[in-house]
């Protein structure tokens, strides 16, 4: 029997470029392909990339999609949801400085894999073996 992609339980970084669509629309096939990940791979986060992901949740210009109190309860369900790391490696390899959080994350993650929709980590890929891949790319892997 071939092994299959995604027979192999992998370790797995979203940024936030990836996790804000996921809360805003639960019902598409983001937020599906995401659930997959949770249920069957191991997905880090720092407390850093938490902090980042609470305050762009919190933008009112998000509430044409979801209320605050639904936005928060996803960030806490998600935070919930994954193994917190402590960041032990720093990098300067992203031309947004402000995204070298994520590669650091996955370093210290040792992640097979970092999802995002940000160009400035898509372009990247791959990065010191860690495959850099938008949500719908993930879907071969989950």
């Amino acid at each position: 029997m071939s092994s299959c992609m995604n027979s192999a339980r992998k370790r797995i970084v979203f940024d936030t470029s990836a996790l804000i669509p996921i809360c805003l629309h639960p019902e598409r096939e983001p937020a599906q392909i995401f659930r997959q990940a949770i249920l069957y791979h191991d997905v880090f986060a720092s407390q850093e990339a938490l902090v980042e992901l609470l305050a762009v949740l919190s933008r009112p210009k998000f509430d044409a999609w979801r209320p605050l109190g639904q936005r928060l309860a996803w960030a806490t369900l998600y935070q919930s949801a994954v193994k917190v790391v402590e960041v032990t490696e720093r990098v300067q390899d992203c031309r947004d400085a402000k995204d070298n959080k994520f590669l650091e994350l996955a370093l210290t993650a040792k992640a097979d894999i970092l999802v995002s929709s940000d160009i400035h980590l898509l372009e990247l890929n791959p990065y010191r073996a860690i495959g850099i891949v938008g949500l719908q790319e993930l879907k071969r892997w989950v």
